[in-house]
C-alpha cells in the first residue's frame, strides 16, 4: 500500500510541475530574463503544489500519537525539498531534452521528503446527503461532496 500512495503522491506532484507556466520555470532555473534563480519562486511551485496537488492526501507525524500534520508543517517540506535542487538541476527543468527526467527526480525528491516525515494517506470522497447543499446528481454533482475528514 504505501509504494500505490509513494507513486500516487509522486503523480500528482510531477503533474502539479508540468502546469507550470514558462515564466515561472524559466525564473526558477535561472534562465528567464534576469539571468539568476528566482528564490521566491521556490515558494511559489511549493504552494501551488501543497494546495493544488496534495488535496487528495492526508499527512500525520510519522511519530507519537501520529497527529494530523498542519499544512504549514507541509509547506515547510515542500518547499525545503525544492530549496535543496541545485542550480544545474534547476536549469535541467527547461531543457527540452532533460525537462522530463529533472521534473519527475524533484517530484521523487519530494515525495521522499514528505514520506520521511508523515504517514500519507488517501483521503475519500463523499457524497453530501440530498437536500443538505441542493439536490445531488446533475452535471455538478462533485460540488455538492467533501473529504471525509472535512467539517
Amino acid at each position: 500500500m504505501p509504494e500505490d500512495i509513494a507513486k500516487a503522491l509522486k503523480a500528482a506532484i510531477r503533474h502539479r510541475i508540468s502546469c507550470l507556466d514558462r515564466p515561472t520555470l524559466n525564473g526558477f532555473a535561472g534562465t528567464g530574463r534576469l539571468r539568476r534563480r528566482e528564490t521566491q519562486l521556490s515558494h511559489t511551485i511549493a504552494r501551488r503544489i501543497v494546495y493544488e496537488a496534495l488535496p487528495p492526501f492526508s499527512f500525520r507525524w510519522d511519530f507519537g500519537n501520529f497527529e494530523p500534520a498542519g499544512r504549514a508543517d507541509i509547506y515547510l517540506t515542500v518547499f525545503t525539498a525544492l530549496f535543496d535542487i541545485g542550480d544545474e538541476d534547476a536549469r535541467r527543468w527547461t531543457d527540452k531534452a532533460e525537462w522530463d527526467a529533472a521534473r519527475d527526480e524533484a517530484a521523487r525528491d519530494i515525495v521522499r521528503a514528505l514520506m520521511r516525515k508523515f504517514v500519507v494517506t488517501k483521503r475519500r470522497i463523499v457524497s453530501e446527503p440530498a437536500g443538505a447543499n441542493g439536490p445531488v446528481g446533475g452535471a455538478h454533482s462533485i460540488s455538492h461532496s467533501r473529504y471525509e475528514d472535512e467539517i
